[in-house]
């Protein structure tokens, strides 16, 4: 029998066999080719063979209730129900950003790359925040010689503008959906916003990352200025929840413009900070490009003594 780890985001899932030597047999699938994540997980059972008596599931979404609704994506499930209809023992559920926290233990390795240099104490929680589909905020706290995972949903909170050009794009959101968070302007969904009220026109997040990484023009206007809410944000949230140690950016949005980075405006918004910029001066910044982040972090989950209260189990 064997443990199966599992990543649910807005688009795509992910599974993997949890092994001695780490992940093996592993498979990514999109949602919208299923109707419940029931039927993504028996269609992987049946195509690997695996016999699983144990999964840990990071989804993206709260899950501290006993139905999980996941964001930005049709399914819905009960957790008893999912315990029975996948044959398991144990199943474990987890924010899918307290799975990417996991994964970060050391933000050097797993082929990170260094945004911006600092020094952080190892003592001092981890900021892990990452712009997709949605922005999903979490932290990493020590606790003796294992890791507090803070579940929380951060790219729920207001934003805050900071130039006379995006107090008009708040402006012009709030027009159309009131209450403007983060997450309107930092993520995939959030880009395409950006650029739409930016130039009245309409591409795709992918559209436009092409777009600004092969020029100047509208398409760079819009990913320098979802970059330099980023910087604001990430610097909120550090100060927020004193993540002295460092920050690591995880999700596909990042990866794709990072050559964009140091010619962006993320840095100095970052850096700044206000009246506690010095606090930020020697923050780290890491950029996580491993796709299996958040199965290694759902893997490592289930493990965590923090979290061993929400294992349910058969019988």
């Amino acid at each position: 029998m064997a443990l199966v780890a599992v990543d649910v985001g807005g688009t795509n899932v992910r599974f993997a066999v949890v092994g001695a030597s780490g992940l093996g047999d592993v498979r990514s699938m999109l949602c919208a080719d299923y109707p419940s994540l029931a039927a993504a997980f028996a269609t992987y059972a049946g195509e690997t063979g695996v016999k699983a008596d144990a999964a840990s599931i990071a989804v993206a979404g709260p899950v501290q209730t006993p139905h999980v609704d996941v964001t930005n994506n049709h399914w819905q499930f009960s957790k008893a129900a999912m315990l029975v209809d996948a044959g398991l023992e144990r199943l474990l559920v987890v924010n899918d950003f307290t799975a990417q926290a996991l994964a970060q233990t050391d933000p050097s390795a797993h082929g990170n790359l260094t945004v911006l240099k600092g020094e952080g104490p190892a003592d001092a929680p981890l900021l892990v925040i990452g712009p997709g589909t949605g922005l999903g905020v979490s932290a990493l706290v020590p606790a003796g010689d294992s890791y507090i995972p803070i579940e929380g949903e951060g790219g729920h909170v207001g934003m805050s503008p900071c130039s006379d050009a995006e107090m008009a794009l708040l402006q012009a959101r709030r027009g159309e959906m009131g209450h403007v968070s983060a997450e309107d302007f930092v993520s995939g969904p959030g880009l395409e916003t950006v650029y739409r009220l930016q130039t009245d026109e309409v591409l795709s997040a992918p559209e436009i990352g092409a777009a600004a990484m092969a020029g100047e023009g509208p398409a760079r206007e819009a990913a320098t200025t979802m970059l330099g809410l980023l910087g604001t944000v990430i610097a909120d949230a550090v100060l927020t929840m004193g993540c002295w140690r460092g920050v690591v950016i995880a999700g596909g949005i990042v990866a794709q413009l990072q050559p964009l980075l140091a010619d962006s405006p993320f840095a100095e918004r970052f850096r700044h900070g206000g009246t506690m910029g010095r606090l930020l001066a020697d923050v780290p910044v890491w950029l996580s490009v491993d796709p299996h982040a958040g199965l290694r972090g759902a893997a490592a989950a289930i493990a965590t003594p923090s979290l061993q209260a929400r294992v349910i189990t058969a019988g």
